[in-house]
């Protein structure tokens, strides 16, 4: 009667300490990628140059090189957060915003990474899409174009899933979450089932990596 009792508390145990294990994992990744977008859009305003956070399959890296396109589902897409401007100045000692690398969503030379982060699939099951790889904060703290990428679209989305897809975790919270900085440059987490839902189809094919 002892191993017939043990043996059901441990059914109903393990499942739930891994579901526990699952939502802590995209709980931390979702914060993760706020926090960092949170920093780029403050650094930007009190250093009054531009920051970028953008994706990227080596956040570890001397150089790390941006991704600024696309992505969907990866497990190997961290993140960098740099000042992208490489701290020329004028006679003045004003910042020289015009030069070719500034702003263009790419680390160039001389350009300060100011935080990284690997990717959440390094350590889970956490899987990485985005619409946009890149987002470019100005010195009013609103977003910015860099070059021609991924404009004109002004919503950047980070989708955050694992083998669970985008079904329904507890109550009306989904077990995915996304991540939006919309063109005022406010990151947030969106984690009800109806938010989450909704922007899935404005990836395209992305229905496949978060069924």
């Amino acid at each position: 009667m002892t191993l017939v009792v043990g043996g059901i508390l441990l059914g109903i145990g393990v499942p739930n300490v891994i579901e526990f294990n699952r939502n802590a994992s995209m709980t931390a990744a979702a914060n993760d990628f706020v926090t960092a977008a949170l920093l780029a859009r403050t650094e930007a305003v009190k250093r009054q140059a531009p920051v970028t956070f953008c994706l990227t399959d080596d956040p570890m890296a001397a150089t790390p090189t941006c991704a600024p396109g696309p992505v969907f589902g990866s497990l190997t897409r961290g993140f960098v957060v740099f000042v992208d401007e490489n701290n020329n100045v004028d006679a003045d000692g004003a910042r020289i915003l015009t030069d070719g690398t500034d702003a263009n969503g790419a680390i160039d030379a001389g350009e300060l990474i100011l935080s990284r982060r690997a990717a959440p699939g390094s350590t889970s099951s956490v899987r990485v899409s985005a619409n946009c790889g890149y987002t470019t904060y100005s010195q009013t703290g609103f977003t910015r174009r860099a070059g021609a990428l991924c404009w004109p679209n002004p919503d950047r989305i980070v989708l955050l899933c694992d083998d669970r897809g985008r079904k329904r975790a507890i109550g009306d919270l989904a077990a995915a979450r996304v991540v939006r900085m919309n063109r005022g440059g406010r990151p947030q987490v969106l984690s009800e089932f109806a938010d989450v839902d909704g922007w899935v189809p404005s990836f395209p094919g992305s229905n496949s990596n978060v069924p």
